[in-house]
């Protein structure tokens, strides 16, 4: 009668046990970066696009419209003859 047991046996066992338990952590490893790999795409995707508008507000910051428009909106300047209306 063989035994079920034997070194041979239990050395195999072993190892199997070990290849599973490698295959589920290198798995787990490999959604990690799945998921980081696309979080990177999308702050590329919001860089990209923060760069376009940068750009495009590079060619036009030195005409007089757009720094007028600046001086408006961020120092609250007017002109002269304006009105000026306060909210409370």
């Amino acid at each position: 009668m063989k035994r079920i047991f034997n070194f041979r046996n239990i050395v195999f066992a072993a190892i199997a046990v070990y290849l599973v338990f490698l295959l589920i952590s290198q798995q787990k490893t490999l959604d990690e970066n799945i998921e980081r790999g696309e979080n990177i795409r999308s702050d590329l995707a919001a860089a990209s696009e923060r760069l376009s508008e940068l750009e495009d507000e590079e060619e036009i910051a030195d005409t007089d419209e757009y720094i007028e428009k600046r001086a408006r909106e961020e120092l609250g300047y007017v002109y002269d003859d304006e009105i000026v209306y306060i909210r409370k």
